[in-house]
């Protein structure tokens, strides 16, 4: 049957008489509440974040606030995917935590990458696989500014019919971009080098108008908040495909090869053997040293050297290890040289140990007795890889895992407090000057101290604690701090 339409005829008189034809039709586009209730969804969710992140990020030190702000941009998220992807705001919260310690620079990048890897999570509708996360959170850090940009600019250039929105898009940027970019160049140095216009502005500012400072803020956390709340949205640009690279023989240099690696590893076995055995000698066995030369002297001299050997030591055999092949004298030596640059890495740790004794501890020791078990187990898995013939993507995956799975643990660990406990409980020459510039961390410990030994260690100034009144700025290292200051006004002793 021929249909005609009746213009100004109501929608819900149209569908009244849907009989007439024989099928009913669809309802128009954009008139259902369920369509309205997205167009709304997203905009109200938009200003409600926006209000959120001035609340708790705008002119405040950063602190309980950021996790607070990421775990709703989260939960934004997986309303918008309609309670998909939970996985992701979990990932997220777990990720937050080193901010809840302390925040810094490593626990600021912590903090990221729990919101990219959340939020890809959730846009993909569930967990993807390691590859495939990692991929679509380096996607949404990349498109996700540029797809808030291209549907403001939709917005802003509705009403040029008969273009598409990346035309329109395309438009508006080549348009503004020019006399906007230079014309803030230009304020700021009119704003130097003419107090009157400065002038205008601080009146306007006493006037109750918005600073300008706080409106580039909203923009920029528009800029962030919008592809959180439009996530469904961006699944298929986050969808890519992952390629995985074959590390073998043909992909290096020609350097490389059989008869070479061979002979390297003879040498290098031959070599390695030396040290070790003068590292039994000397620091196992307890051998008298050269004249005019202590033990802390003889493992200060090794314990970095060796390390940086070890670590070249343990490559070499990862690239060596193709070149095997079938000949199980080879595969012997490869193993061999493995296992030595564990003993080495071990005897740099009893060097490390020896030096700490003699001369205390530092962040520096610190950093670097871990790095050094770092490498201790890495050489573990490349042994294991070995016998086990895994790939070298086996390898590079499980070393990612470690070193951030050890990074993140260190995040809870307060270095200062520990470093100043060892330094003020232990016999070794005092450093009054370092102990007192470490963080706010070591003020309990430098007051015990200064309790025991009845004296004043810090003359000049103690590590400045800044008092927290608001809960935005709240964090856990420093709460521990005050209650450990507490307890000892209230009981006279060390906590």
């Amino acid at each position: 049957m021929k249909t005609y339409l009746v213009r100004g005829v109501p929608a819900s008189i149209q569908l009244d008489s849907w009989w007439m034809d024989g099928a009913p039709p669809r309802p128009p586009a954009g008139k259902t509440g369920q369509r309205m209730h997205r167009n709304w969804a997203a905009p109200v969710a938009l200003a409600g974040l926006i209000s959120l992140a001035d609340f708790l990020l705008w002119q405040v030190m950063p602190g309980l606030s950021l996790s607070v702000f990421g775990f709703c941009l989260l939960l934004a998220g997986l309303g918008a995917t309609g309670g998909r992807g939970w996985g992701g705001v979990i990932l997220g919260g777990v990720l937050f935590l080193p901010v809840i310690e302390q925040v810094q620079v490593l626990s600021l990048l912590f903090w990221l990458a729990g919101i990219l890897l959340g939020g890809a999570w959730l846009a993909l509708g569930g967990w993807p696989g390691t590859r495939q996360l990692t991929s679509g959170a380096i996607r949404l850090l990349a498109l996700g500014p540029l797809h808030a940009l291209r549907d403001m600019g939709g917005l802003l250039a509705f009403g040029r019919k008969g273009l598409p929105a990346t035309d329109r898009m395309q438009g508006l940027v080549l348009g503004w971009a020019l006399p906007l970019g230079l014309g803030l160049i230009f304020l700021s140095l009119l704003l130097e080098a003419n107090p009157v216009i400065e002038d205008w502005l601080r009146r306007l500012d006493r006037m109750g108008l918005p600073d300008m400072s706080r409106i580039f803020f909203w923009a920029g956390m528009a800029l962030v908040i919008w592809p959180f709340v439009i996530l469904p949205g961006l699944r298929g640009q986050l969808l890519a495909k992952t390629r995985s690279v074959l590390i073998g023989p043909r992909q290096l240099p020609r350097i490389l090869n059989d008869r070479a690696v061979r002979r390297s590893l003879f040498l290098f076995n031959l070599l390695f053997a030396v040290q070790t055995v003068m590292d039994a000698t000397f620091l196992w066995g307890g051998a008298a040293l050269p004249h005019g030369m202590n033990y802390a002297e003889y493992a200060h001299r090794g314990a970095y050297p060796l390390l940086v050997t070890a670590l070249l030591a343990g490559l070499f055999a990862l690239v060596a290890r193709p070149y095997t092949g079938n000949d199980a004298l080879v595969r012997l030596a490869l193993l061999a040289f493995v296992a030595q640059n564990m003993l080495l890495v071990g005897s740099s740790l009893l060097r490390l140990e020896l030096y700490v004794e003699a001369y205390g501890l530092t962040r520096l020791r610190m950093a670097a007795a871990i790095w050094m078990g770092l490498v201790a187990v890495w050489l573990a898995m490349i042994l294991w890889q070995i016998v086990n013939r895994q790939s070298a993507g086996w390898l590079l995956a499980r070393s990612l895992v470690l070193g951030l799975t050890l990074v993140y643990a260190c995040m809870f660990v307060s270095f200062d407090r520990t470093i100043a406990r060892y330094n003020l409980s232990h016999d070794v020459p005092l450093d009054a000057w370092y102990i007192c510039n470490l963080g706010p961390a070591a003020l309990p410990e430098i007051l015990a101290y200064e309790r025991q030994k009845a004296r004043s260690l810090c003359v000049s100034s103690y590590p400045y604690l800044r008092k927290i009144d608001d809960w935005r700025e709240w964090g856990f290292r420093d709460w521990r701090v005050f209650r450990s200051l507490g307890v000892m006004q209230s009981t006279g002793a060390a906590p």
